[in-house]
């Protein structure tokens, strides 16, 4: 058991910037990442030195460290790229494995609260942690599959925006799933001659968040493709009968839990 003891008292704003830094952190991030905020999502002014420079004592049993909440701020054209202490990140990954978004705000709201403590309760496990577990899994195994053809590959994100921030963000919006998207990338990776021809073009997440149709479409049609049942076959043929574009019959086979 530990707590997070803090007696600076955030605005609305600061709370909330803090709260979607700390959610992206996981267990499997390297080592000095940063972590990506868009500055869209905060049009009013924030005082960042409030989180470099006041004070954060974490109690474990009997002793303690101090530290700030952040490290550093880089402000890089529409983005905030965030960094975290590495000696702060393990008990931040237990905050995210035991509370959700909401459950953050609260703890954070120290107007109220002075003392966070922690207990180890794995039924408070939020999805927000699974997702950002998830989706490291997909952008290492991209990573893993194109090194196995390229050895010196490096992947270089779009706009240098972060590719798990960008999957993450992609998979809220759309309501697609990350196992998807491992499936899409299993077949990128495949012996099928097409995957061969489109590996070329997707070499970081933002294309292969851009190309995902394309991949889906051609992974239901390669050998490697996903072997419907009779029932599902059938409802396939009534929406190709009717014009129905791929990606479309796609989406209904998901909506009625034929496929996932």
């Amino acid at each position: 058991m530990y707590k997070f003891v803090n007696q600076h008292k955030f605005s609305e704003d600061e709370i909330n910037f803090l709260v979607l830094v700390i959610s992206q952190v996981g267990e499997l991030d390297q080592r000095f990442k940063q972590y990506i905020v868009y500055k869209s999502d905060f049009p009013k002014k924030i005082n960042f030195n409030n989180f470099l420079s006041k004070p954060l004592n974490i109690e474990e049993n009997s002793s303690y460290f101090m530290t700030n909440w952040l490290t550093s701020i880089d402000f890089v054209n529409e983005l905030y790229k965030v960094s975290i202490s590495e000696k702060l990140k393990p008990y931040l990954v237990e905050l995210n494995k035991n509370y959700d978004v909401d459950g953050l705000t609260n703890l954070i709201v120290n107007g109220k609260i002075k003392e966070v403590v922690k207990v180890n309760n794995k039924n408070l496990a939020n999805q927000n942690d699974n997702i950002i577990i998830q989706t490291k899994r997909v952008v290492n195994f991209f990573d893993q599959e194109r090194k196995k053809i390229q050895q010196n590959y490096v992947r270089r994100e779009f706009k240098n925006i972060d590719g798990e921030y960008l999957l993450r963000k992609h998979l809220k919006e759309t309501g697609r799933t990350a196992k998807m998207f491992n499936d899409a990338v299993r077949w990128l990776f495949s012996t099928n001659p097409k995957a061969s021809f489109h590996r070329q073009n997707i070499m970081n997440i933002g294309k292969l968040i851009e190309h995902f149709n394309v991949l889906e479409h051609q992974a239901m049609y390669s050998k490697e493709a996903i072997e419907f049942n009779e029932e599902t076959q059938i409802w396939v043929n009534i929406y190709r009968k009717q014009g129905m574009p791929e990606d479309e019959i796609l989406e209904k086979l998901r909506e009625a839990g034929y496929i996932s």
